[in-house]
């Protein structure tokens, strides 16, 4: 009881957050939010397609970034301290960083290893130029000086193709060309993609997407297109003899993610959802050949894949990444308005496949995607 002349205490006044707090709780939170959404939705829900795109880098530099705003947060400091580190740990594995590159030195090359260039070179020898009436701009001499320099014994190739105006795609007239500039190889073509080799090949396969897709899509491939398996076939297998010993070299170029790009099929009015059945298709019918192929493995090529999208990890577990050997902390293979971001292009092989060597080449103008130059030993 209050005695009779005391004054009863006031009660506390709860003390409002600032509106530097509330900003910086929301900012920690709604990042958090995001980053969780993207582990959840990417690679499942199609209309998350978009999201996928962004720059893998973000999921490490946004919290890092947002930690600035810590101070601001007084008296929740510590929740938003929280909100941040778990979104980093959240985020951290799909953020593209290469660790291992501070660590890795992969063992010397042998005598007998095989140097594979894997590269999308872009419409080939197409340059995204015109002359005086508008016609495309063709320099084969470039296009063949860059792929002799990197003195490839297996060459895995794709956009073996030009472009119409209208983005229809055409096969490459020259075909000649291509088997003087390499005398003595043997050459495999599936649609757009294209093997060269120096060793023997004894088996193609070209990795048919429509058996594996959860729906029907009539125009695929469309009517009247001067290149069905441009459409259908987005991984093409090549058994090679390697001094005696039959290996694998799968050759992919699988289809990008959203509208608008180019390699636009099929054409349907469900594109978003079409995109994301068709990209899956292209994993499922990898993993059916690779499960039931007994040889060692070399898998290469531009999957249109980031290392955020969850689409790269249902490869099989048979398949081991090469990146650990890249001597970059931050690989990247793929620019857009002059920002190297991206890391679409990948590397992997069987475990009884050695990788000695391992990086990007830059493409020196003549295509949007750096090459892959590899060394390995089945």
């Amino acid at each position: 009881m209050t005695a009779v002349g005391d004054v009863a205490p006031a009660p506390a006044r709860r003390r409002r957050p600032r509106p530097g707090a509330l900003i910086a709780l929301g900012a920690a939170g709604g990042w958090l939010a995001f980053v969780a959404a993207h582990r959840l939705l990417s690679g499942r829900a199609w209309w998350w397609n978009l999201p996928d795109l962004l720059p893998p880098l973000l999921f490490l530099a946004v919290p890092l970034a947002l930690a600035a705003l810590v101070p601001l947060a007084r008296p929740a400091r510590a929740v938003c301290a929280t909100l941040l580190a778990t979104a980093l740990a959240v985020g951290w594995p799909v953020a593209g960083v290469n660790p291992a590159a501070l660590w890795h030195r992969p063992a010397p090359a042998p005598p007998d290893a095989v140097t594979v260039f894997a590269w999308n070179t872009w419409y080939w020898d197409q340059l995204l130029e015109t002359g005086p009436s508008g016609e495309p701009i063709h320099d084969p001499d470039r296009l063949y000086r860059f792929l002799h320099a990197q003195a490839a014994d297996v060459y895995l190739l794709h956009e073996f193709l030009y472009f119409t105006p209208e983005w229809d795609p055409v096969p490459v007239a020259d075909v000649d060309r291509l088997r003087r500039e390499f005398p003595g190889f043997h050459v495999a073509v599936a649609g757009e993609l294209l093997t060269i080799s120096r060793f023997p090949i004894t088996l193609e396969r070209p990795l048919d997407v429509r058996p594996w897709l959860d729906h029907e899509w009539p125009d695929l491939p469309p009517a009247g297109s001067l290149m069905p398996a441009y459409h259908t076939v987005k991984t093409l297998r090549t058994d090679l003899l390697v001094d005696g010993r039959v290996v694998s070299f799968y050759n992919s170029h699988l289809h990008v993610p959203v509208v608008g790009l180019p390699a636009r099929s099929p054409d349907t009015a469900d594109d978003g959802l079409a995109r994301h059945d068709l990209r899956q298709a292209n994993y499922r019918a990898l993993a059916a050949d690779v499960a039931d192929n007994p040889h060692p493995i070399v898998f290469a090529g531009d999957l249109n894949t980031s290392p955020a999208m969850r689409l790269l990890r249902t490869l099989p577990d048979r398949l081991v990444d090469a990146t650990a050997a890249l001597d970059s902390l931050y690989p990247t293979s793929w620019a857009r308005y002059g920002l190297p971001l991206w890391r679409l292009d990948w590397l992997f092989t069987s475990g009884d496949v050695d990788v000695h060597e391992y990086r990007m080449v830059p493409p020196g103008g003549l295509s949007d995607h750096s090459g892959q130059l590899a060394v390995v030993s089945p």
